[in-house]
């Protein structure tokens, strides 16, 4: 009987297994579809956009080791941006900076959280406050010169913008 346990136990563990695999490569494959379907329209609708963030962000609760949870919380960030759902893509961003070190988008997540308390949430304290953090931690990055154009003309209203851009040129 003992012997029968063991491989009763055994079978189980491999079905498990099967079973978690299976439902993580259905999800991988529902993400790709829908990916398909809102990077191929001319303009994001928002219901098809927030069925991908949540389908992305489900993706990520229940595969945090794996190494897509990363990307697709960042690309979870990206379409809560273009939604102005700032609130949820700052989530997404610091998802990605406090459980993905290593992913190579870590930086841009940074420099997106200061773009979305300027743009989104005119919130201009917080915008300088993760400009001069992205300045510092990643200094030779590529979007540096963008963060501190950023800083430079940070809370200028257009007038003012317009202003010193013709007194540039002159």
């Amino acid at each position: 009987m003992n012997r029968f346990s063991n491989l009763l136990v055994l079978a189980s563990l491999v079905v498990l297994v099967f079973a978690c695999t299976n439902k993580q490569d259905q999800q991988y494959s529902e993400i790709k579809t829908l990916e398909e379907e809102v990077y191929s329209m001319k303009m994001l609708d928002k219901a098809k956009g927030t069925q991908l963030i949540d389908a992305y962000v489900e993706f990520a609760k229940e595969h945090p080791s794996d190494t897509v949870s990363g990307e697709f919380l960042f690309k979870a960030g990206e379409i809560a941006m273009n939604l102005k759902m700032a609130s949820q893509a700052l989530l997404y961003y610091d998802k990605v900076i406090a459980n993905y070190p290593d992913y190579d988008k870590v930086a841009e997540s940074l420099f997106l959280k200061a773009f979305i308390y300027e743009n989104q949430l005119s919130d201009l304290v917080n915008a300088e406050k993760y400009y001069k953090e992205f300045i510092i931690k990643y200094p030779n990055h590529t979007l540096r010169k963008d963060a501190d154009a950023s800083l430079k003309y940070l809370g200028k209203s257009p007038e003012e913008l317009i202003q010193i851009f013709q007194e540039k040129n002159k």
